[in-house]
């Protein structure tokens, strides 16, 4: 049989479309049962190119095995050529944009952080470090010397315009924060006794 410039060019288009289509027919078949339904309806477009293809490709080697138009004109008639040519166009054209599409893993994240900046980054939970307490900065004790009364080493730890009433708290948290040493009377304080200053708003 020898072969019109149509027919060469529909073999041409089928030969191609084979070639595209061919690699990707498992994954199309897979997309057939996906949620996707624009995926499935481009792999069932595919897959229908791809058997009318193969189906004008055996024709033509039966018809050139055989040296018969008349096999070609019975198994692929004008409207299947017609049909085989527009969808060759179609699946050329759609078949590289979505094969990467038909392979990608339906477990990818869907919450990808690539390409984010920094501060757009979700916080990955329990990485947070905790704020670190500060400490209360601790006072040298103070050494009991002769004379010295409890009374006025309080005093001496507050500012010089504070009353009896703020003397006579700052006396209580320096006998509570010494009662080891000093013991029950805040009065009996001996020299050489080392006192720690209370922390607190009283203690400059």
């Amino acid at each position: 049989m020898r072969l019109t410039r149509t027919g060469w060019l529909v073999t041409t288009l089928a030969a191609v479309s084979t070639y595209v289509l061919a690699p990707d027919a498992p994954v199309c078949v897979r997309a057939l049962t996906g949620t996707s339904y624009p995926d499935a309806l481009i792999a069932l477009a595919s897959l229908v190119q791809l058997a009318l293809s193969g189906w004008v490709l055996l024709t033509v080697l039966l018809s050139v095995a055989g040296r018969s138009s008349r096999i070609a004109r019975a198994v692929a008639p004008a409207a299947v050529r017609r049909a085989l040519f527009v969808g060759a166009v179609g699946a050329l054209t759609l078949a590289p944009a979505h094969a990467d599409e038909f392979a990608a893993p339906s477990g990818q994240a869907a919450h990808s952080v690539d390409g984010l900046r920094l501060p757009d980054r979700p916080a990955a939970p329990g990485t947070t470090a905790p704020t670190p307490r500060r400490a209360h900065p601790q006072a040298d004790p103070v050494v009991v010397r002769a004379g010295d009364t409890l009374w006025g080493i309080a005093a001496r730890s507050l500012p010089s315009d504070a009353s009896p009433a703020d003397v006579g708290h700052a006396v209580a948290r320096w006998h509570a924060a010494n009662r080891g040493v000093i013991g029950p009377e805040p009065d009996l304080i001996f020299p050489g006794q080392h006192l720690t200053p209370p922390i607190g708003k009283d203690h400059p």
